[in-house]
């Protein structure tokens, strides 16, 4: 019995960090979401059910503390709160823009923040103590499980605002990211040698892996060029890229992937006019002021009107910004909370690539710290994209921002991507590194 308490107490101390971080989280989140309503009450009476979102959050923050501490999980004290707090923020953002004024039964995408945060929980707790490796077997069967998704996608998808939705606007692509990373995770530990060749500085393409890889993984590539997906087909490539040299230690597949990469954005501008129209947006934006550049302006000049400390949450003009709520929510931040506020959010975001890519490199298991890898590349890799094109300082690519934009399969696919991280940050063998943090 008190070895039982000794162990429940090394684990309480253990979390505390993500106490803290949960405390103030919670408290700039509200505060921010109180400075919403006071800006949106006007003469209506108020409608307690306004508050139903920041409760859920709250008994989220309750259930996940508690449930890990009762389960003893060891995993990374630090990432879930920052996890916490970008998607708490993510929840502020879409209530300014009124996508979450009222839980209503029929908007689906008002769940997606409790459902993504229950199937984070759920992931944690399935795949923690090592269980992760099972998904080593399956990865041959998840890049299947990738083509036959983006294949039912092209068939029977439907176009809007520039990409492919299943019927009732679902669009499941995000899947394919975590389908991807298992697939690569563990056919690069299978054929690791095949890639780091004694006599060369990479492998011949008549190689059985350099081939099963071609075409494995152009398969779905293809399929992305033909659904005009360019901003998923540049994010996993570097995925690609990222993963070949952790598993080899070999800089010429990062200095080949880059030129690869290059070649890949001049065919595809050369060759579709999809591509050409957002490539000439980026570079002229005022030679088309008010048709394909208009997003890319719209976004500057709210970002500029917002200066240093912005100009007041809820004080802005979104309604101006095309698809604010989604690919340009960080333009939104940018007006109404300045550089500062997007310099807060940036550090949070750079603290959660920083844990994560830590996570990776202390796992043991090769699978295990590529699968990690993976993970953590494709977040940094999508914020990078999205802010890249708010800013314009890439081109537009229609890549989400994580946590924040308005999305469900986009929100749900990152939360079961951090719980897998989480997973993979509980080690063998970390109960004496708990008590001495405790002490």
């Amino acid at each position: 019995m008190g070895k039982s308490r000794s162990r429940f107490i090394d684990i309480w101390s253990y979390r505390k960090p993500e106490r803290l971080l949960f405390f103030w989280s919670l408290l700039v989140i509200a505060v921010g979401y109180l400075l919403v309503i006071e800006r949106k009450a006007g003469t209506a009476p108020f409608d307690w059910r306004v508050l139903m979102p920041l409760a859920v959050y709250l008994a989220a923050m309750v259930i996940v503390h508690v449930t890990l501490v009762l389960f003893k999980f060891r995993g990374d004290p630090i990432l879930l709160g920052v996890v916490f707090f970008l998607a708490g923020f993510g929840m502020l953002a879409q209530f300014r823009m009124g996508t979450l004024d009222i839980i209503i039964a029929d908007n689906l995408s008002s769940f997606a923040l409790p459902a993504g945060l229950a199937l984070m929980l759920m992931v944690i707790l399935l795949f923690r103590k090592g269980r992760y490796r099972v998904l080593e077997a399956l990865a041959v069967l998840c890049v299947f499980a990738a083509i036959v998704l983006l294949g039912a996608i092209f068939i029977w998808g439907e176009r809007y605002r520039g990409a492919l939705f299943l019927p009732g606007y679902i669009n499941p692509a995000d899947l394919i990211k975590i389908f991807l990373i298992i697939f690569l995770a563990g056919f690069l530990v299978r054929w690791r040698k095949e890639f780091e060749p004694a006599a060369a500085m990479l492998p011949r393409l008549s190689s059985t892996a350099v081939i099963f890889l071609l075409v494995f993984w152009g398969l779905p590539m293809l399929l992305l060029l033909l659904q005009r997906d360019l901003g998923m087909l540049v994010l996993l490539n570097a995925v690609l890229i990222v993963l070949l040299f952790m598993a080899t230690g070999r800089i010429a597949y990062l200095v080949v992937g880059l030129l690869c990469a290059g070649a890949l954005c001049m065919a595809v501008y050369a060759l579709t006019s999809h591509g050409q129209a957002r490539f000439l947006a980026w570079l002229y934006p005022f030679a088309d002021s008010t048709g394909k550049s208009w997003q890319i302006l719209q976004a500057l000049s709210a970002m500029y009107s917002g200066g240093l400390w912005g100009v007041g949450l809820g004080a802005g003009s979104p309604q101006y910004i095309p698809i604010a709520s989604s690919d340009f929510i960080y333009a939104v931040i940018g007006e109404e909370l300045g550089f500062m506020g997007c310099g807060i959010v940036l550090i949070f975001y750079v603290v959660l690539f920083f844990r994560g890519y830590q996570i990776a490199a202390q796992i043991g298991k090769p699978f295990g710290r590529l699968l990690a890898a993976g993970l953590v590349t494709t977040l940094s890799f999508q914020t990078l994209l999205n802010i890249g094109g708010v800013t314009k300082a890439l081109p537009l690519t229609g890549i989400t921002l994580p946590f924040i934009s308005h999305g469900g399969s986009s929100l749900l696919t990152t939360f079961l991507g951090v719980g897998l991280l989480l997973a993979l940050s509980e080690r063998d063998g970390q109960q004496s590194r708990i008590k001495k943090m405790a002490r």
